[in-house]
């Protein structure tokens, strides 16, 4: 196989909000001689660079919110057909990886890998091949084993006490916002947002943001009884179905 050091340089994105990862993971990356690497916190600043035209052939970027970052993915891989995607994740859903191979991302791997292994995936990609997180078996098996398991909660619905800001929030989740478009429509840092969200996933019993929404969609079917919901809907529920 030939090596990566032998080839012409590659430009690479790393894109983590994180400083001290990105620092990491670009010193990692840093050992190969033929990688041009640039960081950056986010997708968005990305998409800025590559706009004014910043060379990037592969971008390495930690997963946070998967629909917010499946559309800024889709709109960089159009602005550049040939880019190369490799997504990092503490913990991948099935029906995430369904959706981040859906816009045809090179590889997935578990935020947990060695340094090795990072490094045998940049050789790997560069040879044209699909990377799958090391624990894609015991996913699989799983939803085999439970193909209509519900969403894990020990928490029942008349103890779930959801706070007023709690609820916008939640609403948001459901029409698939990100923390940065939830922090600039409620005037609130994405800090405070972060915050909110890991408080709403505790309280509900569930493990992301996706079966966060789905959770509260289930709710509106149900009588409308329960103190979670407000009695009529919020500011941002207006905003967003003026409708409503």
């Amino acid at each position: 196989m030939k090596s990566i050091e032998q080839d012409a340089t590659q430009h690479v994105a790393v894109v983590h909000p994180g400083s001290l990862m990105r620092h990491a993971l670009t010193t990692i990356l840093g050992e190969f001689r033929n990688l041009s690497i640039t960081s950056v916190p986010s997708l968005e600043e990305l998409r800025e660079d590559i706009d004014n035209d910043t060379p990037t052939d592969i971008v390495l970027v930690s997963i946070d919110d998967v629909q917010q970052d499946i559309a800024n993915l889709t709109m960089l891989r159009d602005h550049n057909p040939a880019l190369k995607i490799l997504a990092l994740s503490h913990h991948y859903e099935l029906e995430d990886l369904f959706a981040l191979f859906k816009i045809n991302i090179d590889g997935a791997l578990l935020d947990d890998v060695s340094q090795n292994t990072l490094k045998l995936a940049f050789r790997m990609l560069k040879e044209g091949q699909k990377l799958f997180p090391s624990n894609l078996a015991q996913v699989l098996m799983a939803r085999i084993d439970n193909p209509c398991m519900p969403f894990p909660t020990d928490i029942p619905d008349d103890e779930v006490d959801l706070t007023h800001r709690e609820q916008e929030i939640l609403q948001c989740l459901e029409n698939g916002e990100s923390n940065k478009r939830i922090a600039i429509r409620l005037d609130i840092t994405e800090a405070t947002v972060k915050v909110h969200v890991k408080s709403i996933l505790r309280k509900i019993g569930v493990d992301n943001r996706t079966q966060a929404a789905i959770w509260s969609l289930r709710q509106r079917t149900r009588p409308m009884t329960h103190k979670y919901f407000p009695a009529a809907p919020c500011a941002v529920h207006r905003c967003l179905h003026p409708s409503a």
